[in-house]
């Protein structure tokens, strides 16, 4: 009996500011499922060229071309290259060893993966998604170029470091300041400029690295107390701020979860115990938040309460307009 070749996508489109990446390709023997993990990149276009199956992945890059022989019933190997460097467009091609017009696949998408399912796949493979398993650890912040950043204090997970951040109104919050990203800093003093990080609020805690890196500073200044920089490549950096003490040196190589350093009281010009983080592409900070909420955006009960703190957030905001008004009055 002759066979249709199925192609389905689930579209879901990832952040395209910055080119994706491939991260892993594998063959899950067990679900008849070739996988493919990236950050970022968009499945273009499918080719059939008599016994192979090219797939194109566009803003995509690739470290280094690929192969794997697979030993499965009428799969031969799969392999990858970076095609077109400056279109940034990746191929993967999947070898057959009998003609592809004779078989039955379907193409799906979750966030970060693709799957092509031979005929015997189980349709379970993509609710077993890799991202929903970490998902529901609740250790992450976000999926950044390529890289899944943690959550910077040990221990902590996402409802607590949401608490501790956006759901939190500082004691002293003219001189504070309100901890999301670009709210006002030093309006009180008559000068006024945005806040470049985002501010979990907390004590007696250690401080991890977010993910694998290079540390690039471990510095004092009178704003900041004392500060560690990390270099996680691509020009993209982490900044940890308001410690009491750093665990690391300049230069050191630290892994994911590794301790950097503690908060133990308030150190720089901060009124209260906190950890200003930053997340840096090309040294220029962004916003965590977005991130955080893209990633987490298939969690309702996360992003419900993300939107709970930020309309609570609204009248913090005006509240504390109020009192710096007054403050200067």
């Amino acid at each position: 009996m002759n066979r249709t070749f199925i192609f389905i996508v689930l579209l879901w489109l990832p952040m395209a500011s910055h080119a994706g990446r491939i991260n892993n390709i594998f063959f899950d023997q067990d679900n008849a499922v070739i996988v493919i993990r990236h950050s970022g990149c968009q499945l273009k276009s499918y080719d059939l060229w008599k016994r192979k199956l090219i797939l194109s992945l566009q803003n995509c890059l690739v470290s280094d071309k690929g192969k794997i022989k697979v030993d499965y019933p009428n799969l031969k190997g799969i392999h990858w290259a970076l095609y077109d460097g400056k279109k940034r467009i990746v191929r993967v091609v999947a070898t057959f060893l009998t003609d592809l017009s004779k078989n039955e696949f379907e193409i799906t998408s979750s966030p970060y993966q693709y799957y092509i399912c031979l005929p015997a796949c189980s349709k379970r493979t993509a609710q077993n998604d890799w991202l929903s398993e970490i998902r529901s650890s609740k250790k992450m912040m976000f999926f950044f170029n390529s890289i899944l950043f943690q959550i910077p204090l040990q221990d902590m997970l996402i409802d607590e470091f949401l608490l501790r951040s956006i759901g939190y109104v500082p004691s002293d919050f003219i001189r504070d300041g309100l901890p999301h990203f670009g709210s006002k800093r030093d309006d009180w003093k008559g000068k006024k400029r945005k806040h470049q990080g985002y501010d979990i609020y907390i004590d007696k805690i250690n401080v991890i690295a977010a993910a694998d890196g290079t540390v690039t500073k471990v510095k004092r200044s009178s704003r900041s107390g004392l500060y560690v920089k990390l270099h996680h490549g691509n020009k993209l950096y982490t900044l940890y701020v308001h410690l009491k003490r750093a665990s690391v040196k300049r230069g050191q190589k630290v892994k994911q979860g590794e301790v950097i350093g503690i908060i133990n009281g308030s150190s720089g010009n901060a009124i209260e115990a906190q950890l200003h983080f930053e997340i840096k592409p090309n040294n220029k900070s962004v916003d965590p938040l977005l991130l955080i909420k893209e990633f987490y955006q298939d969690d309702n009960q996360i992003i419900d309460k993300i939107k709970s703190y930020e309309r609570t957030l609204k009248k913090s905001i005006q509240r504390r307009n109020r009192a710096v008004i007054k403050f200067l009055d």
